[in-house]
């Protein structure tokens, strides 16, 4: 499990560097202006239903169910829900797709209402663009969600190579001419090749296709019921993205764009990390739980967590103490500005304050929806998103950009810890004594790493310096112990 895990990171580690890249080359060509502001705005709306579908709300409710009926009937009999998912999930798309091409305007002006029109019309034309984006990535999202349950986990985990390579391709060919418009059809081009590089290991799965839907499968009705809670979640969590454009726009010129770049560099240990480890472990849980094996489930889950504050507290300290070395190093080049090296480093600080949390509650809410317990994850997340919106209102006033990133991370650390707490209580007891012990041993030689690293002026050099103390210290234990220090 462990080493597809980490298969899964180096992957996702060479696509995130991609990500970065692209964002560094956003900046160089753009800096942080009204250009990128509606760019990010419109690619957030345009992507706004992603997490609903695919490796979201619908794959993940999908694979315990599919797991169920594959048990009881046979692989040949369970493809039909794999068609009747797959083609609804086409018209539905495709319909959201017209509606927003459609309505663009009135979309754009009702959700950044601090904008300028200008902005806005900006904004507008690239949502048109990037609209048919949620066609391919919502179709390439739930056969990723298929393919990671028969264990084919590095060809999904790729396809977010090609989506950056896409959009830096249009930056480096086409940005000067065509500006963000370049850009957007990046996005589309690049959502695009993510569908067409996974259909054929689909289709050889599946041994063929139907463009059909069986409404009268009870387990298709059983999928839709359990994601009912679930959409209701993601769709707050979605809202909550689109609230916090709301706050940003009204920052000054340029602050979009720096929680954006922000937000995408503390998403490399994230998805590196925190999403790798989660999408390995779920299937393990689910099987688990569904041979009622409670004392695997107790031990992945412990494991899970052990790894990734393995793994995560040492990025916080990298991020938390490096940040303007970092923004400097990655994006301060070409347009982009002294001010906003600066904006973009606060906001990278105190998102960084909850980077354990954001990935913790990828792992935790697994278990609960492995339980068939789609309820109380929802109900954290709505609480969550809403303190997240109170302390966006609370904050902004003395705090700006900062207090959107610190709000993020107070809201996070809350939805962890009901998350925690309640699945000790209902479903399984985690060794709690256990897991501190360990965070003990990462935070101080996590300490240990910063102080020998810290007055080290070249940043390479620090980084290094950083990641050799650290290791240092573990690689004994590693080495005798194995997967099994965790």
């Amino acid at each position: 499990m462990f080493k597809s895990g980490i298969l899964i990171m180096i992957i996702t580690l060479a696509s995130r560097v991609l990500g970065l890249v692209r964002t560094s080359l956003i900046a160089y060509y753009f800096g942080a202006t009204k250009f990128t502001d509606a760019y990010f705005s419109a690619f957030k709306i345009s992507n706004f239903f992603r997490q609903l579908l695919g490796e979201g709300a619908l794959g993940t409710v999908f694979i315990p169910i599919y797991n169920d009926r594959e048990r009881l009937v046979g692989k040949e009999k369970s493809k039909s829900l794999i068609y009747s998912i797959l083609n609804l999930l086409f018209i539905f798309t495709t319909i959201i797709t017209i509606l927003m091409i459609v309505y663009s305007d009135n979309i754009i002006k009702f959700i950044v209402t601090g904008y300028p029109p200008e902005t806005q019309e900006i904004a507008s034309n690239l949502l048109k663009i990037m609209a048919v984006y949620l066609v391919f990535i919502g179709l390439s999202g739930m056969i990723c969600a298929i393919l990671n349950n028969f264990k084919k986990f590095l060809l999904p985990a790729s396809t977010s190579l090609l989506f950056n390579i896409a959009i830096i391709l249009s930056i480096i060919y086409f940005g000067k001419q065509y500006g963000v418009t370049a850009m957007a059809w990046g996005v589309v081009v690049g959502g695009l090749l993510q569908l067409l590089v996974v259909i054929p290991t689909f289709l050889k799965i599946v041994k063929g296709y139907k463009f059909k839907i069986d409404f009268k499968d009870e387990d298709l009705k059983k999928i839709f019921i359990l994601m009912i809670p679930m959409l209701l979640g993601i769709f707050a969590r979605q809202i909550n993205s689109v609230v916090d454009q709301y706050f940003a726009s009204h920052l000054a010129k340029g602050g979009v764009s720096a929680l954006e770049n922000a937000t995408r560099i503390y998403n490399l240990p994230l998805g590196v990390f925190g999403i790798s480890i989660a999408t390995v472990i779920y299937p393990t849980l689910s099987r688990a739980i569904s041979n009622n094996e409670m004392d695997t489930v107790k031990n992945s889950l412990q494991k899970g967590l052990n790894f990734l504050m393995f793994l995560i507290i040492p990025s916080m300290g990298v991020l938390i103490f490096y940040a303007t070395d970092l923004i400097k190093l990655l994006l301060g080049h070409g347009a982009f500005s002294e001010n906003s090296i600066i904006v973009t480093s606060e906001s990278l600080l105190y998102y960084s304050i909850g980077l354990f949390f954001y990935t913790a509650v990828h792992l935790m809410s697994r278990a609960f929806y492995g339980m068939k317990d789609t309820k109380r994850p929802v109900l954290f997340s709505i609480i969550s998103i809403i303190t997240n919106i109170g302390l966006n209102a609370l904050l902004i006033k003395t705090m700006h950009h900062k207090g959107l990133a610190l709000a993020t991370a107070i809201a996070s650390m809350v939805n962890f810890l009901l998350l925690y707490t309640i699945f000790n209580i209902k479903y399984v007891k985690l060794d709690l004594v256990y897991i501190l012990k360990f965070k003990s041993k990462v935070i101080i030689t996590t300490g240990f790493a910063l102080a020998g690293s810290f007055y080290i002026d070249n940043i390479f050099i620090k980084l290094i310096t950083f990641a050799i103390i650290y290791l240092l210290f573990w690689a004994w234990p590693l080495k005798k112990k194995g997967v099994d220090l965790f």
